[in-house]
């Protein structure tokens, strides 16, 4: 099982939730946690929010959910148009493949040359339902 911080927050609502009902990516933030006066320093930290819409099985309720990731060891982002659409959205876990020290491989394993990342921590920050009509 994930270790992903916060993840209760996601099944308290939806109750069989699963990865694959993230569906598109609304909007997406890259910053960096400075930790010294370097701004490259190997001290420093990456962080990348992205609000997901979650799309329920029952198709009534949509949410957005504000997912935090730690630590990117590399990030693939492939867009064009208005919606980024995810069709096979997963979490790996690698810690035992000993890739440069990530826990987690991140991407959509349908089209894995448009969304793809990896990362050291995840949590899930907010959920909240939005009224959003798909289609």
């Amino acid at each position: 099982m994930l270790n992903i911080k916060n993840f209760g927050l996601v099944t308290e609502k939806v109750t069989d939730f699963t990865l694959s009902d993230l569906q598109f990516i609304w909007d997406l933030k890259y910053s960096i946690e400075i930790d010294t006066v370097s701004l490259f320093d190997v001290y420093n930290k990456s962080i990348l929010d992205i609000n997901f819409i979650l799309n329920t099985k029952e198709k009534a309720k949509k949410y957005k959910v504000l997912i935090r990731f730690h630590n990117l060891g590399s990030l693939q982002l492939n867009a064009g148009g208005t919606a980024i659409q995810l069709t096979g959205f997963e979490i790996l876990d690698i810690m035992d493949s000993g890739w440069e020290s990530r826990k987690y491989l991140v991407r959509d394993f349908e089209n894995e040359d448009d969304f793809k990342l990896y990362c050291n921590e995840i949590e899930v920050i907010s959920i909240e339902e939005i009224e959003l009509w798909i289609g």
